[in-house]
């Protein structure tokens, strides 16, 4: 029940549409079905106190009503609009008057009707879009307002203290449009706060998504960044690893190919501080060459690994 009930209230309510339009389609929706439960509930009183023509202008406007959420549906949207303004006003009070079906009282309640529908334009029409339908059904319920009397007295014979009623502007004629001002009024205050509110909104939901896409590219720059950070600590990782390695195979150098010719050197030395003869201390010197160059290319093979690191890095 609520399902098929919120498909009724919500008939041509598309996604794409502002939140303004939407309430007034909503209220559009609302009002008709609303309307044709009213006309249910007094044609069936009708029906009960034999007043037949009455409840066929309320079935009438009943068969109205519904189908105004299906014009919607299929997005009429001024027509259904118009229809909920145009079509019970005609049934509802046009009628009677053309068959002479109604009563004195009707003098009264008429025009009040008249009065109350000023604000309904207000209600379901857009402010920007259709200030033209706003305008033309405003003055079609201020003239009804106006001159609802003067048709009934037209078409009728009320009692002398009706038409004296009727006469009396201040009290007659005053209240409803009193009514029709301020109910318009306020309507018309509505709309234009809320068409500011809607802009204020639209306007910060703009900045918002401006904010929003700028925080994106400040992320997607801070991950860059952080992403930069980490090839950047690889890279130094890898240096350093490269040259605890250099300095591996520099120790591994120096404790197998440099200690061997140093300690033949060192011995050589060693053995000339217990010869005093210069033939033998010749002798030694020139067994010093071979260690010496020995040592010598070491030393350059050492250099040339550590030249060719620091090119590498």
């Amino acid at each position: 029940m609520s399902i098929s009930l919120k498909k009724w209230t919500h008939a041509g309510i598309a996604i794409d549409m502002d939140d303004n339009a939407k309430r007034k389609l909503f209220l559009t929706n609302v009002m008709a079905l609303s309307l044709a439960l009213v006309m249910i509930v007094v044609g069936l009183n009708d029906i009960s106190n034999e007043n037949y023509y009455a409840s066929y202008r309320r079935m009438g406007v009943l068969i109205i009503m519904l189908f105004i959420p299906i014009f919607n549906f299929y997005r009429y949207y001024r027509l259904s609009k118009s229809i909920l303004l145009l079509f019970p006003s005609l049934i509802l009070l046009g009628v009677p008057i053309l068959i002479g079906d109604f009563f004195p009282g009707q003098f009264i309640w008429f025009q009040y009707a008249a009065a109350i529908f000023c604000s309904v334009p207000f209600i379901i029409f857009e402010h920007q879009n259709d200030r033209l339908f706003i305008i033309l059904f405003l003055v079609y319920f201020l003239t009804i307002t106006l001159f609802i009397d003067k048709v009934l007295l037209y078409y009728s014979n009320p009692p002398e203290a009706m038409k004296e009623l009727v006469s009396n502007f201040t009290d007659f004629k005053i209240p409803p449009l009193f009514i029709a001002l301020f109910s318009t009024t306020t309507f018309l205050w509505y709309n234009r706060t809320n068409a500011e509110y809607e802009r204020k909104l639209k306007q910060a939901n703009i900045e918002l998504e401006e904010t929003h896409e700028e925080l994106i590219a400040k992320n997607e720059e801070y991950e860059a960044i952080n992403r930069n950070l980490e090839n950047l600590v690889k890279e130094r990782s890898r240096l350093i690893e490269t040259k605890n390695r250099q300095i591996i195979d520099y120790a591994n150098i120096n404790a197998h190919k440099v200690r061997g010719p140093l300690a033949r050197i060192m011995g050589l030395i060693n053995i000339s501080e217990y010869s005093q003869e210069p033939e033998e201390l010749k002798k030694l010197f020139l067994k010093l060459k071979k260690p010496s160059q020995e040592l010598n290319e070491i030393i350059q093979e050492i250099n040339k690994t550590l030249d060719q690191s620091e090119e590498e890095n």
